[in-house]
């Protein structure tokens, strides 16, 4: 099963392949929702996002025997490192098949690109940056991702750490209903009635 090919993404058919690659591994999973397309490719930068104004990113596809089995972005995040002052680059947008072939190929590639451009660690996964979706999704399998939340199959943990990624930071998310929430307090009450009448949301 060897003959991992991992190339950078290009031309348009590729960045075709790139975005619809979620749809063939997910297609059998129940919980997955697929994300708005043309956002995506904002978030790419196959679409001009403000985000790359400054930032850059090199998006990757894995190949074997000619079949799609993978991708990954990498990022530089030049506000971030001037903020913090650091070198530091971001893997995002990771999927895989579940094979330590595909996934160690695609984070080399991911990681030498960041390396060439002077970053010294690395971060992630961040679609593109902690302001959007980021974070591995390591509990919770048995249920669909909210809105903003990251969702991949339970062997992305294997595969991430297998690579020698560690965990940076704890992220938790909490579901409740209304009733379920402490409304005693007057302000959050009338914040939760304005939010509700101005967006002209229905909570169900």
């Amino acid at each position: 099963m060897g003959n991992v090919v991992v190339k950078p993404v290009s031309s348009w058919w590729e960045r075709r392949k790139f975005m619809y690659l979620p749809w063939t591994l997910y297609r059998n999973d129940p919980n997955w929702i697929p994300p708005l397309r043309m956002n995506q490719a904002e978030l790419l930068n196959f679409r001009h996002h403000p985000f790359y104004d400054r930032s850059q990113i090199q998006t990757f596809l894995a190949y074997r025997n000619g079949e799609t089995v993978g991708r990954i972005a990498a990022i530089v995040n030049v506000p971030h490192n001037e903020r913090y002052q650091e070198r530091r680059g971001f893997f995002g947008f990771f999927e895989s098949i579940n094979d330590r072939e595909v996934s160690d190929a695609l984070f080399d590639a991911g990681c030498n690109w960041l390396r060439e451009r002077g970053m010294t660690d690395v971060r992630g996964p961040a679609n593109p940056s902690m302001n959007y979706e980021c974070g591995l999704l390591v509990e919770g399998f048995d249920s669909p991702p909210t809105f903003m939340m990251t969702y991949n199959p339970a062997y992305y943990v294997d595969l991430v750490e297998g690579y020698g990624f560690t965990v940076g930071r704890d992220l938790y998310a909490y579901s409740a209903t209304p009733q379920e929430i402490n409304l005693h307090d007057e302000r959050l009450r009338n914040m939760a009635s304005q939010a509700i009448s101005f967006s002209g949301a229905t909570i169900r």
